[in-house]
């Protein structure tokens, strides 16, 4: 019989890979070189603001939960939670690298206009939103893959 209460251990968080401080290298390296481009689109840098803002979160999540077991009811919260700090994050850190790129380059006209920087804030909500969707919905789809016929049982 199986226990289907809401405390039941169902996953186990990964615990950190080592080859994540590579991708870290890269990813550095990747916001330098971009940094140096004169490219005024917004597509590459809130591309680049995502992966930093999943990085984040991946480096966050498991060095502090990393090899622990969670009930179905925390994974589903905490995926919630870590998409909406994805999806906030992704325009924080994308208005953060306008600004930076902006300093850096010091034209008589801003690679990205204030108005700009201001926008890309003003969706950190809805990311924000839409992270959280996104992450819940990745959690329920990993539940269903570990879950075995004798869970759909009444």
């Amino acid at each position: 019989m199986i226990d289907h209460t809401p405390d039941t251990p169902v996953y186990a968080l990964p615990t950190r890979d080592r080859r994540v401080r590579w991708i870290v290298i890269l990813a550095a390296a990747g916001v330098f070189f971009w940094l140096s481009l004169e490219d005024t689109n917004v597509l590459p840098v809130v591309l680049i603001a995502a992966g930093l803002a999943l990085l984040s979160a991946y480096m966050s999540v498991t060095g502090r939960f990393g090899g622990r077991t969670v009930t179905r009811f925390t994974l589903l919260i905490g995926a919630a939670l870590v998409g909406a700090g994805v999806g906030a994050g992704t325009a924080l850190i994308a208005a953060l690298l306008m600004i930076w790129k902006t300093g850096m380059h010091a034209h008589p006209f801003p690679d990205y206009p204030t108005g700009l920087i201001l926008d890309m804030l003003r969706r950190a909500p809805i990311w924000s939103l839409a992270g959280a969707l996104a992450f819940l919905a990745l959690a329920l789809l990993k539940h269903k893959q570990s879950a075995t016929p004798q869970d759909f049982e009444v």
